[in-house]
């Protein structure tokens, strides 16, 4: 129920059309922790209707079509504190890089650290983004200070887990430029050393 909850979130600050979800809340907002596109919020918008937890009104726009405006029922708002109350499970990751790393036995050592320096550059761009967000998000006087600092500690947790992704991609240039990576007619040694961990 994730992205219905964002979205019952999001209509509990402010009504707003199925535009300003997309534009103002997903793509700007919410980037760093949630992605959703037009389509799924539209289809996602008609199931939350249709299950009575968002109402929907039209908005008379001079020269425009009209903007159909969602916002919260009552029952939209238990169903939005229900999930505020409930622990979130861990998800199966699904990431293309791990699994390129598991397969990169094909590689040279070389191949491998351009594919790790690679994916540092990416993750470090996300870091930047993700401070300078932070840091606008810390001087907005629209909202509370309780909100604030719940804000704050949201992207304090994403910042947290971009640098912990760094410093393991750092770990794993060094140990391999350093000759940790076994040389390929080694690669089936009962006892192996990789990056400090042994295993048999």
């Amino acid at each position: 129920m994730s992205l219905e909850a964002a979205i019952l979130g999001f209509l509990g600050e402010k009504a707003c059309s199925g535009y300003d979800l997309k534009t103002r809340c997903f793509d700007d907002a919410a980037r760093d922790f949630w992605a959703a596109d037009q389509a799924q919020i539209y289809r996602t918008l008609g199931r939350l209707q249709a299950a009575k937890l968002v109402r929907s009104s039209l908005k008379r726009q001079k020269g425009k079509p009209d903007r159909k405006i969602y916002s919260l029922t009552d029952a939209g708002a238990d169903a939005l504190d229900a999930w505020l109350g409930c622990a979130q499970p861990l998800r199966t990751p699904r990431d293309a890089f791990l699994m390129q790393l598991y397969f990169a036995v094909r590689r040279s050592d070389t191949d491998i650290v351009e594919l790790l320096a690679a994916r540092r550059a990416l993750h470090q761009g996300r870091l930047d983004d993700l401070r300078t967000r932070a840091a606008g998000s810390a001087r907005d006087a629209s909202t509370s200070l309780r909100t604030a600092a719940l804000r704050d500690a949201a992207f304090d947790g994403a910042i947290s887990v971009e640098r912990a992704v760094i410093d393991w991609l750092d770990d794993s240039i060094e140990a391999i430029q350093a000759g940790a990576l076994p040389h390929p007619e080694h690669a089936e040694d009962s006892q192996r050393t990789l990056f400090g961990t042994t295993t048999a």
